[in-house]
């Protein structure tokens, strides 16, 4: 991956914009991520390819949760 100021900006503010808005929270559930792959490949000077493919569990809760 490219470590330059700009990658690093827009991973930073994408990240702490997710802590904020916690959209897992408002579903009633949990949701952990297990495995993250990055693959990238530069095609030029100018063209980067990125795939990222994020696996992830999440748990809702059930009724019968609030009475365990």
């Amino acid at each position: 991956m490219t470590d330059n100021w700009f990658t690093k900006l827009c991973y930073s503010t994408g990240k702490t914009i997710h802590d904020i808005v916690k959209p897992v929270e408002t579903s009633g559930g949990k949701k952990t991520t297990v495995n993250k792959k990055v693959e990238e490949k530069k095609v030029n000077e100018n063209v980067t390819l990125r795939r990222t493919t994020i696996d992830e569990i999440e748990i809702k809760k059930t009724p019968d949760d609030d009475t365990k």
